[in-house]
């Protein structure tokens, strides 16, 4: 049985899982890009590329947990298959897959995703382009392939502990991860769906929490019994897990020289504190589970790949405990990106499949 929760705030990394229904403007008009593309894996077979620099295959997760502050995390790893939700049958016909806000033109997306341009226009007649708070134009979805079959890739299955927090429900998480990562990496990427579940996705807060005083904007703290009380704990922790770039978009620096239009989450209050304003928001009930294409070694080093949500998107669904056969019928593209560094793997690029 599964249950969706109630939204009670909105969060920075909301990944649409949904298809958009068509509208109907021009026939395939083009949109000029707001941001570059992200890069992501082609989806035909591409030369292996030149030998480069990456972290030490071997490097034990405790080297690079030791950096973090205080009592390290720990992990347990277990060899697995892949596998969807329970009461999910895999899907043998295939799904559709299809990406969801796309900010580049028509062409652009077919040049990233590998998709004949002729192919992926017959696919989205008539695209549905919608506007970001600034105006600028998106396509809601666009669809890439139909019948795709997904990728049955082994995983390793990532136990998360963090044993000292008050809350037991957060004290741990098991998360399934590409098997052909090193240990180190496989740990990392856990690590970061552990944060980005607890504390900024699913949830937004490092709880134990007291609200600060005065407090016009609803700004709380982090207190005893939390993942992390120090701000520089937390910012210390993040550059363990994710790339500098990433840790920008947790990070805000000190609440008093926080700019009106900050998107960032976590701020540094008086004495270090860790100050934000917390928030929830639910799953999306058609949820089946997730998979993973294969990682592969890009020219400058990162690894890159895909991690496909699945849904029911059928007007046949009607929820769970219906006593009958669930299965997936859409992929959604969520891209994957890992950097190397000296002390191991860091997350770029992740975003929840739920």
């Amino acid at each position: 049985m599964k249950r969706m929760f109630s939204v009670l705030g909105a969060l920075l990394l909301l990944t649409a899982c949904a298809p958009a229904e068509s509208a109907a403007p021009a026939a395939t008009p083009t949109v000029e890009p707001t941001t570059a593309p992200t890069a992501v894996p082609e989806m035909t077979p591409t030369p292996a590329p030149s030998p480069v620099a990456t972290p030490d295959p071997l490097m034990e997760i405790s080297t690079w947990s030791g950096a973090m502050p205080g009592q390290a995390l720990q992990y347990t790893i277990e060899q697995g298959e892949a596998e969807l939700d329970p009461d999910v049958t895999w899907p043998e016909e295939g799904v559709t897959l299809h990406i969801m806000g796309w900010k580049g033109s028509m062409e652009e997306a077919a040049e990233t995703y590998g998709v004949p341009l002729e192919t992926l226009q017959a696919l989205n007649p008539d695209p549905r382009i919608e506007q970001d708070a600034e105006g600028n134009p998106y396509y809601s979805e666009l669809i890439l392939e139909q019948n795709y079959q997904l990728p049955d890739n082994p995983v390793k299955r990532v136990t998360v502990e963090v044993p000292w927090i008050e809350n037991r429900y957060e004290r741990s998480g098991t998360y399934a991860v590409p098997a052909s990562l090193s240990d180190q990496a496989a740990a990392c990427m856990a690590t970061a769906y552990y944060f980005q579940y607890e504390h900024f996705g699913m949830h937004l807060g490092i709880e134990p929490s007291e609200p600060l005083p005065d407090n016009d904007s609803y700004f709380y703290y982090s207190t005893d019994g939390a993942m992390y009380t120090s701000y520089s704990d937390l910012e210390q922790f993040l550059h363990c897990v994710y790339t500098p770039d990433y840790c920008a978009r947790i990070l805000g620096g000190p609440l008093d020289q926080r700019a009106e239009d900050a998107i960032q989450p976590y701020y540094q209050g008086e004495d270090d504190t860790i100050c934000f304003q917390m928030g929830d928001r639910g799953s999306n009930i058609a949820y089946c589970g997730k998979v993973y294409t294969e990682p592969e070694l890009q020219p400058d080093g990162s690894l890159t790949f895909w991690q496909l949500s699945l849904t029911i998107e059928s007007e046949d669904f009607q929820g769970w405990g219906q006593d009958k056969e669930y299965i997936p019928d859409t992929a959604t593209i969520l891209p994957v990106r890992l950097e190397p560094s000296e002390t191991g793997w860091r997350v770029d690029e992740l975003s929840l499949p739920n």
